[in-house]
């Protein structure tokens, strides 16, 4: 509970300067006067006011928190199984409503009720209840008075390591939220630390430092608690005086509030500290206070009764959770049933309507591939004839061109050249050389025209064209060439032997242009069984690699060579190496 009596008061006297609030304004009023007062009766009486009305209302997170003001408020009477019986109703509701801020809270005072009690088993307990809250749905501000409430465990267990060490985590963290009164109860929580390992200089400036924070917050719980530590210190110190001194202070504010606690502790110091100065009456006096609290506040019965509250409260949570979790595998059979069948269903209706699927694109498959067939075959036709007629386009242009070459340009410069003859040398003075030019564009024309026109014959066929190439290859080029043809009994058609010739010849410019070749090899073999003739040609150039793409290249064109071999259902293979040069190897079905 975060107490400042400044704030209260001032809550205080705002509603009885206001008359017009509404019920909710003054339920928020009841719910902060309750958490910020300093006195226990006074909480009492607010928290009961919020719990009225929040009931009628049905304000639940302020029923809530009403239980846990009153839960507290009777703690810090001494009433220690009231404290529990409102603080566990106060969890029980935060649980069923799903609160998980105020559940944190309560697990924490009820932790504190149990330390009270000097019962640090159940206080540890709780305080790992609310750090399992804390680290799902928790803030900040609840992670570090979580640490302080858990480090003061430890250090009541005398486990100082570890009470130091959450000290020392939650300290930035009430510097970051900026909450004072966190960061009042840290500096003095760990001066009882350093108390306990010797450091009595630092815990006694801590502890006077914490004071003066929690007497400008009006937190007279916590300064009643460490002037009661500042007594032992001075006791320890054998500084009596000054143990005295703290020790009226601490009982003084206690009586006020009448926190038993305090009053408890601060009774039985003073009747050691009189006991020491040999004033017995007091000394006498004090004990019987303390005897007094303590019985009041704690007791065998008393402790059973508080095990046994918590008892309760943990078997009525885990009926609850039990008889949830039957609910919930009720439900979730019931749902894997539904679940099942409705599976089993849909792989039915799956399975029956894939078959159909399967069979009704088998069929449409047939048929496509069928209508495809028919397609692929008309266009292979048409190609070919297109192809075919290309290429007898081709031969006939390159006859026609050679023809024009030979009869009207060879007989235009044959004319030139008998005129020329027939005019003196001495009348043109460079006579000679126009003769020689002449003579040689005669040659020239001759030799292309012959090479143009160089092919299948319309009297011979594709053996002598191919011999009559080779020999032209090998007198021009001066390329060694070996020829080989073993031909099929019946005779090709003229059009199958214009594209074989065309191929060969495609093949021969290929190495003349970029093999370096000093032999060439072409065999043509024909396999009448098989209806297919095979064109292998091999030089011992240079090599390429097969794997990159082709360039295009004169005439023909290597890509029109494929689409012919392509479209006649034929197969290409290339076969090169630097080492070996290039073999190229056709089948053709004529």
């Amino acid at each position: 509970m975060a107490q400042n009596q400044a704030r209260a008061d001032s809550l205080k006297l705002l509603l009885v300067k206001t008359d017009t609030l509404s019920s909710k304004a003054k339920m928020g009023i009841y719910a902060k006067i309750a958490a910020h007062s300093s006195s226990p009766d006074e909480v009492l009486l607010y928290a009961n006011k919020l719990l009225e009305m929040a009931s009628i209302d049905k304000q639940f997170t302020y029923v809530i928190e009403a239980y846990q003001s009153i839960g507290v408020a009777y703690r810090l009477k001494g009433n220690l199984k009231m404290a529990l019986k409102n603080l566990f109703k106060s969890a029980e509701l935060a649980i069923q409503y799903k609160n998980d801020k105020l559940l944190t809270s309560d697990y924490l005072e009820i932790a504190n009720t149990y330390m009270s009690n000097n019962d640090f088993k159940n206080a540890i307990v709780y305080n790992k209840k609310a750090i399992a809250v804390i680290r799902l749905h928790g803030n900040k501000e609840q992670l570090a008075i979580n640490l302080l409430n858990t480090g003061f465990s430890y250090y009541r267990l005398n486990e100082l390591d570890s009470a130091l060490s959450l000290y020392n985590e939650a300290a930035p963290i009430f510097d970051e939220i900026d909450l004072e009164i966190g960061k009042a109860y840290t500096i003095g929580n760990r001066a009882l630390v350093y108390w306990k390992q010797g450091k009595y200089a630092i815990a006694e400036k801590d502890l006077l430092r914490a004071i003066t924070m929690l007497d400008l917050l009006g937190d007279t719980f916590g300064m009643a608690d460490y002037h009661n530590q500042l007594g032992r210190i001075y006791s320890e110190l054998k500084q009596t005086e000054k143990a005295i001194n703290h020790t009226l202070k601490a009982l003084n504010m206690a009586k006020v509030l009448d926190l038993k606690e305090q009053i408890r502790d601060a009774a039985l110091l003073l009747s050691e500290l009189y006991e020491v100065e040999k004033d017995y009456p007091k000394a006498f006096r004090y004990q019987s206070q303390y005897i007094a609290y303590k019985d009041s506040i704690e007791n065998t019965e008393a402790t059973k009764q508080l095990a046994n509250l918590r008892t309760d409260f943990e078997v009525t949570q885990k009926e609850k959770e039990i008889a949830l979790l039957e609910k919930r595998q009720l439900s979730n059979r019931i749902y894997i049933i539904v679940t099942v069948f409705l599976l089993l269903f849909a792989i039915l209706l799956l399975l029956y309507f894939r078959q159909r699927f399967k069979n009704t694109r088998l069929m449409a498959h047939n048929e496509r591939n069928q209508h495809d067939e028919k397609i692929k075959k008309l266009l292979n036709t048409q190609e070919t004839k297109t192809l075919q007629s290309m290429v007898q386009g081709q031969e006939n242009e390159r006859k026609r061109i050679a023809r024009e070459l030979h009869n009207h340009f060879g007989s235009l410069l044959a004319t030139i050249k008998v005129n020329l003859n027939a005019i003196d040398e001495k009348s043109i003075s460079n006579h000679q050389t126009l003769t020689i030019l002449v003579d040689q564009a005669c040659t020239d024309i001759r030799n292309l025209s012959h090479e143009l026109n160089m092919g299948i014959s319309d009297n011979f066929g594709l053996v002598p064209a191919l011999k009559e190439l080779t020999a032209h290859l090998q007198q021009v080029n001066g390329l060694e060439v070996e020829f080989k043809a073993a031909m099929c009994q019946e005779q090709m058609s003229s059009e199958n032997e214009i594209i074989v010739y065309r191929i060969v010849q495609e093949l021969v410019s290929n190495v003349l242009k970029h093999a370096a070749a000093t032999k060439l090899s072409i065999l043509l073999t024909c396999f009448d069984d098989e209806n297919l003739i095979n064109i292998l040609v091999q030089d011992n150039g240079k090599g390429f690699n097969v794997t990159e793409k082709s360039k295009e290249i004169s005439g023909m064109g290597l890509k029109t060579l494929k689409e012919i071999i392509f479209n006649l259902q034929g197969d290409i293979k290339f076969d090169s190496n630097p080492a070996s040069g290039t073999t190229v190897n056709i089948d053709l079905p004529f």
